[in-house]
């Protein structure tokens, strides 16, 4: 199969997935396009373009930030060059001592202000300035003339941001302290998302991705009943701003950690798919016994483990677990996400693509 006909079969592979159809089927999410992970890998070149950009692309709606200097007073000790995000949150890139991407410090701008007076007066993104619909229209028109399955890009939906605002240990403390800051920061956030939910479903996107890391990976960051109080209804609304607009749509949630103890409160505000399902602290096979007939299971690699410190022979029997055993009654989606590329991982990605290629083609 050449990457013109592989790429005909990849929208209706990723819906049948998504709608818990696509027994013994892997759709493989290449985040839109992960050449660096294949630089460098002895591969077939007729492997090599799908292998490079999946099945999947991503959309979303970025909201406009033409004034920067808006934020000046919010982003005290900001290093010269630093980024600053429609939200206000500055960010330097740090990288590792072999010179990959390993991260970002973050300069919050809401870390002093303390009251909802003053989080009234601070200068949100104004959401009606973003691409239009039209736009938004041809851009989902044009992938999925090229075959791809489209999926509408809303992480960090809530909590993330928040945090990246304010810093997460003021955020957190805010929980405690300061509830009704809390409820009228997300509420201010939320309104956003719905207009960006909204907008996405009706550009025909195949799925929308919300999420918010939420877990460590002995955990929730947030009890149940916290998370019920000061998040659900944000994410229920953001979740029912889509479904408005096309009533069948996927929804996906993101979150790294152990999502385990959330699982039936998304299933019950409507989220269908979940990501990235750490191997490493996430049962895989109990999940998809428990809940696969709910939720697709997207992700599933254990870069953190495996990848990183295992042998070719092991990353070959994860993916024959994955193509072999957790594929087959509803399907799953493949994705490598946060991974550090070091020689091993490099070495072990290779074994991963060709045993995957070797069944694909």
């Amino acid at each position: 199969m050449n990457d013109q006909e592989q790429n005909l079969h990849s929208r209706e592979r990723v819906h049948r997935i998504l709608r818990h159809e696509g027994a013994s089927e892997t759709a493989l999410d290449a985040l839109g396009g992960q050449q660096a992970l294949l630089a460098g890998l002895d591969l077939p070149d007729q492997w090599r373009e799908y292998l490079a950009t999946g099945d999947i692309r991503y959309v979303e709606i970025e909201l406009p930030c033409d004034e920067p200097a808006v934020f000046a007073d919010y982003l005290s000790g900001l290093p010269p060059g630093a980024d600053i995000s429609c939200w206000g949150v500055g960010r330097i890139a740090l990288q590792n001592a072999q010179g990959h991407n390993a991260g970002h410090q973050y300069y919050h701008p809401l870390a002093a202000v303390d009251t909802v007076e003053d989080l009234a007066a601070f200068p949100f993104p104004c959401a009606d300035m973003c691409k239009t619909a039209a736009e938004l229209h041809a851009e989902v028109d044009a992938l999925h003339a090229a075959g791809f399955a489209v999926i509408g890009n809303l992480s960090q939906t809530i909590l993330e941001t928040a945090y990246l605002m304010r810093g997460m240990d003021r955020l957190f403390m805010d929980f405690y302290e300061r509830p009704d800051y809390l409820h009228a920061l997300f509420t201010q956030l939320c309104e956003t998302r719905i207009m960006q939910a909204r907008r996405l479903a009706e550009a025909g996107v195949d799925a929308i991705r919300i999420g918010d890391d939420i877990a460590t990976q002995q955990g929730l960051m947030l009890s149940l009943p916290m998370y019920r109080e000061f998040l659900r209804p944000s994410h229920a609304a953001v979740v029912a701003a889509a479904r408005e607009a096309a009533p069948d749509l996927p929804i996906a949630y993101h979150s790294d950690g152990n999502l385990t103890p959330l699982l039936p409160d998304l299933i019950a505000i409507g989220v269908t798919a979940i990501n990235p399902v750490q191997p490493e602290c996430m049962d895989l096979r109990a999940i998809q016994r428990e809940y696969g007939r709910d939720l697709t299971l997207w992700g599933c690699t254990p870069v953190q483990s495996i990848y990183a410190n295992g042998t070719a022979g092991q990353v070959q029997a994860q993916t024959r677990f994955l193509l072999d055993e957790l594929s087959q009654e509803y399907g799953i989606i493949i994705q490598f996400m946060n991974i550090v590329l070091t020689e091993t991982v490099q070495a072990n990605l290779a074994a991963f693509f060709m045993e995957f290629a070797r069944r694909r083609f």
